[in-house]
């Protein structure tokens, strides 16, 4: 997922696990940016990029899940592959045949 930043200044590019792969600047701008305002601009842009990576993910990854399972919750941590294995054992996972 790319992300740009609201002036435009440059984009950021995470993968699905969050990680930056990729910064683009899209001006010389920046030689005359405060330290800080560079900084900011860069740190708001990097979070923005992880966010739409982990909810892209979370899109795909929610139509091979159970409805009862959340995969936000899952992804912070807030359930567990317990609650996944439950759905498995019970036969709810999409795709398979209940009873």
């Amino acid at each position: 997922m790319t992300a740009t930043a609201k002036d435009h200044l440059l984009s950021v590019t995470a993968d699905a696990r969050g990680r930056v792969t990729g910064i683009k600047l899209h001006s010389t701008r920046y030689r005359s940016m405060a330290a800080a305002e560079l900084a900011k601009a860069l740190l708001e842009t990097v979070q923005r990029a992880q966010e739409d990576a982990a909810e892209a993910k979370q899109r795909t990854m929610a139509a091979h899940l159970p409805e009862t399972l959340d995969m936000k919750a899952l992804s912070e941590g807030r359930s567990t592959l317990d609650d996944l294995l439950t759905a498995f054992t019970r036969g709810t996972l999409p795709g398979q045949q209940n009873g």
